[in-house]
């Protein structure tokens, strides 16, 4: 009886200490998503109804006038109508140009094919180096290495850098978003890929498919799941995306390079010297939630009831 009830003690004791190491491991997740999401989004909503003198230090409340400012900046300002259609870039150009490739080069990573292994190990190294580092390799890169390496070939003087270069910045931009992005979306496609049976592979091999019949028939439906989450994610993006311009410009991006997602960073970073404009940030955000929230749910029922199937 003592063996036993000394057994029971300790489980009792075991079960305590997994109910406190869970605690102690959810306890920040949960703090995070209440602070920052609960509450930014929470403190945003009530901002928009607000409108803040800083000169006599009040707040008066309004139904619907800053969500009519908003609206009228949102389609008659042009430094934001141009935003758009830029943003839209932003989203569209990655997904014709950027999904392809790397979707492309995971399945010739998941064949093994030669330096397979080196090529997962060159696509996982950004991911763990600070971004401000990638910036200022790339920037010294376009900027200082390129013009000179030109001016060596031509026996000029005269070479720009390609950030400096109003002709060549969206670009250059463009290729440092792809590519900074590509190692992270073949390193999941990969990890999907590795997921789908090896007896569907082999029984495909068996039957002679080719290698496009192997990646178009059994992996591209097998990783459709991520690949549409990818997709869903990136349309949401088309209002959240700065761009990285902050990283390369900080406040001082140049006009016809801002996107949404940037405006709405450096104007809330303003706010807090300001925080009279904070109402109308603040109800720009709901208007933009407002659109994408519909068109992110109309493209998640589009990709899951026309998507490809893995049966």
């Amino acid at each position: 009886m003592d063996t036993s009830k000394a057994v029971r003690v300790k489980v009792h004791k075991m079960k305590r200490g997994d109910k406190l190491f869970y605690i102690a491991l959810m306890i920040w997740p949960v703090a995070h998503f209440l602070i920052f999401y609960l509450g930014v989004n929470f403190n945003s909503l009530l901002l928009t109804f607000q409108q803040i003198d800083v000169v006599e230090n009040t707040t008066t409340y309004t139904l619907f006038g800053n969500l009519a400012d908003a609206w009228n900046r949102l389609t008659h300002a042009q430094e934001l109508v141009a935003a758009f259609g830029r943003s839209l870039l932003v989203y569209i150009i990655p997904l014709l140009i950027g999904t392809p490739l790397a979707l492309l080069f995971s399945f010739y990573i998941f064949k093994k094919m030669p330096m397979s292994k080196t090529f997962r190990v060159m696509l996982f190294a950004p991911s763990i180096i600070s971004s401000i580092i990638l910036v200022v390799i790339f920037k010294y890169f376009v900027e200082s290495a390129i013009p000179e390496f030109v001016n060596k070939l031509t026996g000029g003087t005269s070479a720009r850098g390609l950030l400096e270069n109003e002709n060549t910045t969206f670009v250059t931009l463009m290729f440092y978003n792809i590519w900074i992005s590509f190692g992270i979306n073949c390193l999941m496609y990969v990890n999907a890929m590795n997921d789908i049976s090896p007896e569907q592979i082999e029984a495909a091999n068996l039957d002679g498919a080719t290698g496009f019949r192997e990646f178009w028939h059994i992996c591209l439906p097998g990783l459709y799941p991520t690949l549409a989450t990818f997709l869903v994610c990136g349309i949401a993006g088309i209002f959240t995306n700065q761009f990285d311009l902050f990283s390369f410009y900080g406040d001082g991006a140049p006009g016809d390079m801002v996107t949404y997602g940037y405006w709405m960073y450096r104007e809330t970073r303003r706010g807090l010297s300001n925080a009279a404009q904070m109402p109308l940030v603040a109800a720009l955000g709901v208007w933009m939630t407002l659109i994408a929230a519909p068109l992110t749910l109309i493209a998640r029922w589009l990709f899951n009831k026309f998507g490809p199937s893995a049966d």
